[in-house]
């Protein structure tokens, strides 16, 4: 009998031991649960947005975030789906890039609702309430443009008595790179554009919606109607759309960087090497390293709240020009 009692006591006890061991590991998995982002990328259209994905998923993760990552193949209504999967799944915070600027309100409005902070990146979004986003995180896309246009007014400043005729290859529609880029050029140049009786002016606009092919075909377009000859300068709102144009003007006379200026946006490492090359005149960058930007604000955010976080903030850019020494030029991972 005694030995019974000994055996019963033993098996309590293990069973006790047991269960605080479970109860433990539960508590543990409790306290040290992930922190959720849901990321929405609106395309893979270009090297630029495939480095934009890249560096924004790898600081999130070194972080110890969990990223739950879609894209939208720029398609808005798909990242309305995504976005809205990632309001069902609860998670802790929603990173999107959006494809255009209009008709996310009733999303957000859901997101808002859910408590969940929405971090936009890279592009705007046009809301009749600013509260339905935390912050937006990006490049200054006016000031992009007053760069573009302030080395076409240096280039041409000891000309005289000239017109200068800019064809401006624009983004895709109702996008803020596209019109506020378009906004910082004409602002630009029609201030300083008074050297010598010089004056530079945009005499023609065509969209090539960010697509290397779009922007080969309008050109095509553009020199078969027998206008490319009065054109001086080519200002491009993104590397894709010039790599393009430069691909229709294999088909003329023209020599790019020397009979037509070409002034472009972003700076992929293609179109630097087009720079060293000189077949390009000057690359305004547009950073696509807006990760640790992301990281740090979602990271500020969870520790101090809302409060501590801007309404806007600016990734670093620079410029990048013919007649510098490309040595200093950092290597292009994209």
């Amino acid at each position: 009998m005694r030995n019974i009692k000994i055996g019963l006591f033993v098996c309590l006890f293990l069973a006790c031991l047991s269960g605080c061991q479970a109860n433990k590991e539960t508590t543990t998995e409790t306290s040290e649960e992930s922190i959720v982002i849901g990321f929405s990328q609106s395309g893979t259209e270009s090297s630029w947005r495939k480095r934009h994905t890249e560096s924004i998923r790898t600081e999130l993760e070194k972080e110890g975030y969990e990223v739950l990552y879609r894209n939208g193949y720029m398609n808005q209504e798909r990242q309305i789906q995504d976005i809205r999967s990632f309001i069902v799944y609860q998670v802790d915070a929603i990173v999107f890039t959006p494809i255009q600027e209009n008709n996310w309100e009733p999303i957000l409005e859901e997101a808002a609702q859910a408590g969940i902070p929405i971090f936009v990146v890279d592009r705007h979004v046009n809301v009749s309430d600013p509260s339905l986003f935390l912050t937006h995180i990006g490049p200054s896309f006016k000031a992009e443009g007053n760069r573009a246009g302030l080395y076409v007014s240096n280039y041409y400043k000891e000309h005289q008595n000239e017109t200068i005729n800019v064809l401006e290859l624009t983004g895709l529609d109702a996008t803020s790179p596209t019109y506020l880029r378009s906004e910082g050029f004409r602002e630009t140049i029609k201030r300083d554009y008074a050297h010598n009786n010089v004056t530079i002016q945009v005499k023609d606009e065509l969209n090539g919606d960010f697509i290397r092919r779009k922007g080969k075909e309008v050109i095509e377009q553009y020199i078969a109607e027998g206008k490319m000859e009065q054109i001086d300068v080519l200002f491009s709102h993104n590397d894709e759309m010039t790599l393009g144009a430069l691909e229709a003007l294999e088909k003329t006379d023209i020599e790019p960087g020397k009979d037509l200026v070409i002034v472009s946006i972003d700076a992929q490492k293609e179109m630097i090497d087009k720079l060293k090359q000189g077949v390009v005149n000057c690359v305004v960058e547009c950073n696509p390293d807006a990760g640790v930007f992301v990281k740090n604000a979602i990271s500020r955010y969870l520790a101090r709240g809302a409060d501590a976080i801007p309404r806007e903030i600016y990734v670093h850019e620079t410029v990048f020009s013919s007649d510098m020494d490309f040595d200093q030029i950092p290597p292009r991972n994209y």
